[in-house]
């Protein structure tokens, strides 16, 4: 289901001069970016596990060669960033298909295009939550959103070039001292008030990082930054001029779960402090790209209402409708029973079985006995989050 879609202008101007270090590429930056793009190994390489995932040994080097001349059969033409979204969805619709057992969304029809809006959602996947929601507005043939993406991830060159690309800016979260990270966020803040006054809707998640314990809540400070380019009127003057939108974004199977649990030992098991490995990030966002997601759930729900005028009220109000829509599958209900028994679950329990619950089953008996509960609690805490609100 191809179609042309409108895509908000990425500015061809100098409007976004004074932001040029956190904003999207710009439209006559788009043919050297694509350029840098086709020599990159581990963009070549991404390619070829997401279309040959089966293939290894002496048949690499014909599929890298293969991949190469595919991205440059792609990229030619492309002069816009418009034109690189309508190519991408390509692929991503091809990801759909391939990698999800459906997706589906709903709420769309509560916000309108050009609405002054910044979309507030939960995050569990690196690409794949701003990114379902693109995909949701491209079937609906409305413009795409700008993405707010930590600069942990701008460290890498391609994947910094690609969310470039697709209308992502730099959250700027590494900046030293009390003085510069006040700064980095005003100013974060300013280009996401300018993005709105112009038209574009953004992307933000409820907090830094993904919910690896499957706990989904906004930290208050998110809000608070939004506030800043509003000056001593602060959250209140945003809430009076966006609407702060929630979106729930649930996944029945998770490609980096194993990578999580992993991660939630060592930190609050062993004490100590979990260091990334190098290109970590980029290897999530590969692995949830190209891994098993299962059926996906996308709902948008209501903007908060304009009387909230602290970010504490603003946070606690976007969670009630994140956790209330998001979907329980069978993985969810039966990591809970699991949890709450001490001992797997019977499948025949379920009211549904599914492949992916099959898929988590088997991934709970192959893991190390001291990461399984925190596998488990990835899934089960969706069940205690929706029982508590």
């Amino acid at each position: 289901m191809h179609r042309n879609f409108p895509l908000a202008s990425a500015g061809t101007g100098t409007e976004l001069d004074r932001f040029e270090d956190i904003r999207p590429f710009r439209d006559q930056e788009v043919a050297d970016v694509l350029v840098r793009l086709q020599r990159a190994p581990d963009i070549v390489n991404a390619l070829v596990r997401f279309q040959f995932p089966r293939l290894g040994g002496i048949l690499m080097p014909a599929a890298r060669l293969m991949a190469r001349s595919r991205l440059k059969l792609h990229f030619d033409g492309i002069e816009s960033i418009a034109a690189f979204q309508e190519r991408l969805s390509h692929y991503f619709e091809h990801m759909v298909k391939t990698t999800t057992d459906g997706f589906e969304y709903a709420g769309l029809e509560s916000v309108a295009s050009g609405e002054p809006i910044v979309f507030v959602s939960n995050h569990r996947d690196i690409a794949l939550d701003s990114g379902f929601l693109n995909y949701a507005l491209y079937l609906q043939g409305r413009a795409t959103i700008r993405t707010a993406i930590g600069d942990n991830l701008f460290s890498h060159e391609s994947a910094s070039d690609l969310m470039r690309l697709n209308k992502g800016f730099v959250l700027k979260r590494s900046a030293k001292g009390r003085k510069a990270m006040y700064e980095a966020m005003r100013r974060t803040s300013s280009f996401i008030r300018e993005s709105v006054q112009s038209g574009e809707q953004v992307w933000i998640a409820q907090r830094s990082g993904r919910a690896k314990d499957g706990i989904d809540r906004t930290e208050p400070a998110l809000i608070k930054m939004l506030g800043l380019a509003w000056g001593k009127k602060g959250v209140a003057g945003l809430l009076k001029e966006v609407k702060l939108v929630p979106v729930s974004v649930s996944y029945e199977l998770d490609p980096c779960d194993l990578a999580k649990a992993r991660e939630l030992y060592c930190v609050r098991e062993t004490g100590e402090a979990y260091v990334k490995e190098q290109d970590e990030d980029l290897k999530s966002m590969i692995a949830g790209l190209t891994g098993a997601k299962g059926r996906v759930r996308l709902v948008v729900g209501r903007s908060i209402n304009a009387d909230i005028d602290s970010a504490e009220q603003a946070g606690l109000e976007l969670d009630r409708q994140i956790v209330a829509n998001l979907k329980a599958f069978p993985t969810h209900e039966w990591a809970w029973r699991t949890q709450q028994t001490g001992a797997p679950a019977s499948g025949e329990a379920q009211a549904e079985i599914s492949q992916r619950l099959v898929e988590l089953q088997r991934r709970y008996k192959q893991t190390p006995a001291k990461h399984r509960p925190y596998l488990l609690l990835q899934y089960a805490n969706l069940i205690r989050n929706k029982r508590d609100m």
